[in-house]
């Protein structure tokens, strides 16, 4: 090594390996050479390229003189074919370690802070290495190639996590990636475990061990870090190093390229020159990943508005812009204090000085004020000493969380919740049991004023003390503190060189009185809608992407990682992208939050760039790119409850991908993401609901992906309604068919069996019954007699449903439909 390499190691690279380290981030990336120092079950050293080649000429063709211009993936190929067996006798032999030969360097590689490991090779080195020593984490492997096996979401402190790219010893022959045939299949289509290393890779410092990164698949994912671009732009992907003894110039500089520096060493050299003098950086990286995952379990907490709310000099506020509000914003008077807020605090002061339990909810149009004037009202609560948990518009808390942490005896006694319509229908369900678990709990609620009736349930919520308190248009004296706070901060915009009388006009007529409407049309002296459109459409191509992806999810609730964006841009995943990141953040245009997640700048906006796609009918790839983003961090153990779970909910689910792109567009999403979901009962139920549902769909595809729901979660209420409606759709199709009525008893059977096994949460399988009761009755059933008869029970059912929905709509709609069929039959017979 020269003596410039060596002052790198110096100067450079160990002090940046030191930081890392500290805080957990580094990934361990080996190949072959890596293992280059362990022995099999024989004893003999685990066998390099041209041995192995050597063994499968002897299994594949025994009587022949070797021919070394054969390439190892045709003998490969060749002994999948014609001797499955014995190739995977011979490779388990060979690459099977003894972990009694493992020198010490191996111990001391695997119990750094590692954040996650990949490897190429199919050997069980890591798993020899486990056995052998005593590690600080254990090791799990997971094979890329069994599609039952993904990444976990969250990085374990106690786990370490080692990827399997060409999968294990477990998985030879056929299920590894080895020939030129399963190369090919695995060029051929996506594939969801070299994407999620593509965006580690651009997310985290790799250090690469024991390869010479020659390997194609390989190649065609390092390509998507991309180089570092124009001389403009900064170098965002992380410093990266490949440790290997030889490596030609060539190489050299393409990888320089990538941002990854070449270490002349071995493996062990690294390990004893390099990794030993960082033993420091382990022993905190290792605490810093017992210390995030301790974090990580109280973030399931409610905190308290007192610990939020503890930087009101912070300068760090966009809001006079059309941001979201933050806690300094209504400390230093940015947010204007509103005439409706004194409503909304004698509401809330008299809830208090009841001993019973209340509900306060705040409702408004999108962008009205109500997040404000809840958090106004929250600190308001806190300067008088009293103790107020806050659960965010962004916060990730499950119900479970939030009623763990108010039956705690030492929590606040009010509990606030921004954006409450998040949680739909059973947001009455929830209030109702958080009422329960504490008696003397004020619950204050934000919610959109066109989500009220759907969300809080009055039959579920009967008997709960409850006011609801609307935000209403700016008043005068609002508009006047508004154009105050504007001037002050000199956020005027095209109201500037306005006289003061000009300005109440503009914020009266043009702005109707609106608050966010206000804060960013009359500034900017352009339509609302127009200039939210138009952020997206005048920039650059890649940034519109970004753009799109980040207020599409946002306007769902969903901000993003930045290894969240670079998987669903997909191909474009680059160091460039990284900058355009960047640059559309610090130009506002997207936001980061403390917590280093990414969205639009307000969700009233990210809603109106979302509406703007999905009308030009630009938004497919959008979903594609979020529902392959969200299918790569989930697999068939992930919780319903999991933010990935979440959005793969969202992005595959049939009802909005028919409303927004139609259905070829949304056959073209499904069928594109089949690769990386066809383990997913979910998808498949999604994926035949489309077809059972429009006119124009297919019911033998429906029959074929709801057979497959069905056989993976049977006994599952939504499969099981889905596979309800299939049969009634089927008998109706064909009504004279022998086994149409015998369809249609199964039918009803499930759904009148789902009807009283349940709980009232759901009132779709009243509609399906209903509904297709009703086209049964008029397309199956002759007879008066017995259509009367049919549709009375029908009439009865329904009613019950609407008894238990009394805010549904569509039911009652349905016992109208019902009641005028029936009404007919009368007519006819007279």
């Amino acid at each position: 090594m020269t003596i410039a390499a060596n002052a790198d190691i110096e100067r450079t690279y160990i002090p940046h390996l030191r930081t890392q380290f500290q805080q957990a981030r580094p990934i361990l990336f080996t190949g072959a050479g890596f293992s280059i120092a362990a022995k099999n079950l024989s004893g003999e050293a685990l066998p390099e390229h041209h041995e192995i080649k050597e063994r499968l000429w002897e299994l594949c063709f025994p009587r022949a003189a070797f021919e070394d211009e054969s390439t190892l993936p045709d003998l490969f190929d060749h002994a999948v074919r014609r001797h499955p067996k014995q190739l995977s006798s011979l490779l388990v032999r060979l690459l099977t370690v003894d972990a009694a030969s493992l020198p010490p360097w191996y111990e001391h590689i695997f119990s750094f802070p590692w954040f996650r490991c990949y490897t190429l090779n199919i050997d069980d080195i890591v798993s020899a290495t486990n056995r052998a020593f005593r590690l600080p984490r254990r090791v799990r492997q997971v094979s890329a190639t069994n599609v039952r096996q993904n990444i976990a979401n969250d990085i374990d402190p106690n786990v370490l996590e080692v990827i399997h790219l060409n999968g294990t010893l477990g998985d030879v022959p056929h299920h590894v990636t080895f020939s030129v045939t399963q190369y090919a299949d695995r060029l051929s289509k996506s594939d969801p475990w070299y994407a999620r290393f593509v965006t580690d890779i651009l997310s985290h410092p790799v250090v690469f061990i024991g390869t010479r990164l020659d390997e194609p698949p390989l190649w065609q994912h390092l390509e998507f870090r991309g180089p570092r671009g124009n001389r403009n732009l900064g170098e965002l992907r992380p410093r990266s190093y490949l440790v290997t003894p030889n490596l030609a110039r060539a190489r050299r500089a393409l990888l320089a390229e990538l941002n990854i520096h070449w270490i002349q060493m071995t493996g062990a050299q690294f390990t004893e020159d390099v990794l030993s003098r960082l033993f420091d950086a382990r022993t905190h990286g290792l605490r810093f990943l017992r210390a995030k995952n301790h974090s990580t379990d109280h973030s399931r907490d409610v905190p308290d508005v007192a610990d939020l709310a503890v930087n009101p000099t912070t300068e760090n506020s966009r809001f006079l812009h059309g941001h979201e509000p933050n806690w300094a914003d209504l400390q230093t008077g940015r947010a204007i204090h509103r005439d409706s807020d004194g409503q909304l605090w004698s509401g809330i002061t008299s809830a208090l000085r009841r001993k019973s339990s209340n509900l306060v909810v705040i409702t408004g149009t999108a962008g009205s004020g109500k997040s404000t004037a809840l958090m106004g009202a929250c600190l308001k609560l806190t300067a008088e000493g009293k103790r107020v948990g806050w659960v965010d518009r962004d916060a990730s808390l499950s119900a479970h969380d939030i009623l763990r942490a108010v039956k705690n005896d030492k929590a606040a006694r009010v509990l606030a919740i921004d954006d409450a319509d998040r949680y739909g229908p059973s947001l009455a369900s929830i209030v109702n049991d958080l009422l329960v678990a504490r008696n003397n709990l004020l619950i204050l609620l934000a919610l959109r004023s066109t989500k009220i009736d759907k969300t809080l349930n009055p039959t579920i919520l009967e008997g709960v003390s409850k006011q609801e308190v609307a935000m209403p248009p700016l008043t005068d004296s609002d508009i006047d503190d508004l154009l105050s706070v504007l001037n002050r901060y000199n956020r005027l915009g095209a109201l500037k060189g306005k006289s003061l009388g000009e300005r109440r006009q503009v914020l009266t007529n043009k702005c109707g009185r609106q608050l966010l409407v206000a804060m960013i049309e009359a500034t900017s002296g352009r339509k609302f809608e127009e200039k939210a459109i138009q952020e997206l459409t005048e920039l650059e191509s890649e940034a519109t992407k970004i753009y799109a992806l980040v207020a599409v999810a946002h306007a769902f609730r969903f901000p993003l990682q930045r290894d969240e964006i670079l998987l669903a841009v997909g191909g474009g995943a680059s160091n460039e992208i990284l900058n355009i990141i960047r640059q559309l953040t610090r130009r506002h245009v997207i936001t980061e939050l403390d917590n280093g997640y990414i969205q639009a700048r307000h969700r009233v906006i990210a809603e109106v760039i979302r509406d703007g796609l999905q009308e030009q009918g630009k938004i497919a790839w959008v979903i594609t790119g979020l529902a392959f983003m969200a299918a790569c961090k989930v697999n068939t153990t992930t919780r319903r409850s999991t933010r990935p779970r979440k959005m793969l909910r969202q992005f595959i689910n049939h009802g909005y991908l028919l409303r927004s792109v139609g259905l070829e567009k949304t056959r073209n999403i499904y069928g594109q993401l089949e690769s990386v979901l066809n383990e997913d009962f979910h998808y498949w139920l999604q994926r035949g609901s489309v077809e059972v549902k429009e006119k124009e769909g297919d019911l033998s595809l429906a029959r074929q992906f709801l057979g497959q729901a069905h056989s993976m979660a049977s006994g599952d209420p939504l499969v099981d309604t889905e596979w309800a409606y299939l049969l009634f759709r089927e008998a109706i199709e064909s009504p004279g068919t022998a086994d149409a009525p015998m369809r249609v008893d199964e039918a009803t059977s499930i759904l009148k069996e789902l009807i009283s096994r349940h709980r009232v949460i759901d009132s779709y399988p009243y509609h399906v019954l209903g509904s297709q009761g009703l086209s049964w009755s008029r397309r199956g059933i002759e007879s008066p007699g017995s259509k009367g008869l049919y549709l009375s029970a029908l009439k009865t059912t329904v009613l019950t449903g609407i008894e238990k929905h009394p805010g549904d709509s569509l039911l009652k709609q349905l016992l109208k439909d019902i009641e005028r069929e029936y009404l007919l039959i009368a007519v006819s017979r007279k």
